[in-house]
């Protein structure tokens, strides 16, 4: 927890897909409480569905609306594959919206000291309203940290679901093997 080096650490900037981190925080959290179950079966809707226009040329799990996928493979989605359509169909399954979803991702950001954070969705995708610090994704890592079984899908090198591999995106965990975890963005 403590500070080694820093450059313009608050400064307020849209965190894209690291958006991903507090979506897969919140669903580790949910599923530490035991809200929620890794064997859930979450319906796809039409707003999560891969198909869905907002995300064109996106990171995508490529779900489909009107099946059920396992919420496991759905973290999956989220962390590995930084699939858009997953972030929304976890967030609907938590909170039942994605507008309510956003609202417990800014609780999580007060109550972890997250100041300079405020989140409008769970993908990333832009919205002027969307932002954080460097100084709170230092503070989400940290928190992300308290669920280790959680934390282990971040090294994982690729998901395949539906007959469709997506290679996990930090392309660091393919050059050094020190390298655990976390998101690009």
């Amino acid at each position: 927890g403590e500070v080694l080096v820093e450059h313009n650490s608050d400064v307020r900037l849209p965190p894209a897909s690291l958006t991903k981190l507090m979506t897969s925080y919140v669903l580790s959290y949910e599923l530490e409480q035991g809200n929620v179950s890794n064997d859930d079966m979450v319906l796809i809707s039409q707003r999560a569905w891969a198909q869905n226009p907002i995300f064109a040329g996106s990171s995508l799990m490529w779900i489909e609306v009107g099946k059920e996928v396992k919420l496991s493979d759905l973290h999956r989605g989220v962390v590995i594959s930084s699939g858009n359509d997953a972030s929304v169909a976890v967030a609907e399954h938590l909170a039942g919206s994605e507008n309510a979803f956003a609202d417990i991702m800014n609780q999580h950001a007060q109550i972890l000291g997250m100041t300079n954070s405020h989140f409008i969705n769970s993908h990333g995708l832009p919205d002027p309203d969307h932002y954080t610090t460097a100084r709170d994704l230092a503070l989400l890592a940290k928190a992300i940290l308290k669920y280790p079984e959680e934390y282990a899908l971040y090294s994982e090198h690729d998901f395949t679901y539906n007959s469709i591999r997506t290679t996990n995106r930090n392309r660091l965990l393919f050059k050094d093997d020190s390298v655990d975890g976390l998101k690009t963005g």
